[in-house]
């Protein structure tokens, strides 16, 4: 019926054609021969309806199906910056010695001040303690407890593995030494990295870098105990091959027989 197959979306001049024309006018093996030719074209109209909404919903679960992929990438390129920041603010307060030894680390309150997730903050004392920058205590973190022997132990290690790099021929005290803007400790890793290099060996510049990072607090308080550590870090640049081994024995046995004193610093700073 006309009404019927307006209410369906057809045109009217299509119908008054198929009420009239016989099947073989429309197409021949275009309809099955038991329909009419008003079935066949209300049918085809329909199909030809629903096809852009099959072509949409197609494209919708194309979509759908890239979505996962897409929000892993996207918290990928996200997380890499995060946690970078936070593994380098947590390193940098563990080197300053914001937190005494033996102090809790916790990941909750670290995340609220570092404005992060949890999660970064885990991953970051992870990796920290790893590195012996932070002790893993059960189910929680804390700064590693430094004790006497600890500390004479990571100079006596310092003096070996620098005596184990050749001898330092005429250093460019310009760029050993740093700037007046950077502390003592800060001077004295870059020269102690900078004779590490001169051996050609990765694992030895390795161990010396983290042994600075370790060190790093207690130097801090060296600049207080002792009043020319600038002097010896000059001395020590400006050696000759002969006279670099002497000075540099005697710097490390001088600090080693402070220890006491120097951990006491170490202690008081935050304590």
């Amino acid at each position: 019926p006309r009404s019927q197959g307006a209410s369906r979306g057809i045109s009217p001049h299509w119908l008054a054609i198929a009420s009239t024309a016989p099947i073989s006018a429309i197409g021949k093996g275009c309809a099955p021969r038991c329909c009419s030719a008003s079935a066949f074209l209300i049918g085809s109209a329909r199909s030809m309806r629903c096809a852009p909404t099959r072509r949409k919903w197609s494209a919708r679960s194309a979509e759908a199906s890239m979505m996962p992929t897409v929000v892993a990438e996207r918290f990928a390129m996200n997380a890499a910056p995060v946690f970078d920041r936070v593994y380098g603010s947590l390193k940098q307060m563990l080197r300053e010695g914001r937190r005494s030894p033996g102090a809790r680390l916790d990941p909750a309150a670290l995340a609220d001040e570092l404005a992060a997730s949890i999660t970064p903050v885990r991953d970051g004392l992870y990796r920290l303690t790893g590195e012996r920058m932070v002790d893993a205590a059960g189910e929680g973190f804390q700064v590693p407890l430094l004790t006497e022997p600890d500390l004479r132990d990571l100079y006596a290690w310092n003096l070996q593995l620098l005596l184990a790099a050749p001898c330092p021929v005429n250093l460019p005290v310009e760029n050993t030494l740093a700037g007046p803007t950077e502390s003592m400790a800060e001077r004295a890793e870059v020269l102690f990295e900078r004779i590490a290099r001169l051996s050609g060996n990765c694992e030895q510049l390795a161990a010396i870098h983290a042994l600075n990072d370790r060190l790093h607090a207690v130097r801090m308080g060296e600049e207080h105990w002792f009043d020319d550590c600038d002097d010896e870090l000059a001395a020590l640049a400006q050696a000759e091959s002969r006279e670099f081994r002497i000075l540099l024995g005697r710097y490390h046995r001088r600090r080693i027989a402070a220890v006491p004193e120097l951990l006491r610093l170490r202690y008081r700073a935050h304590g």
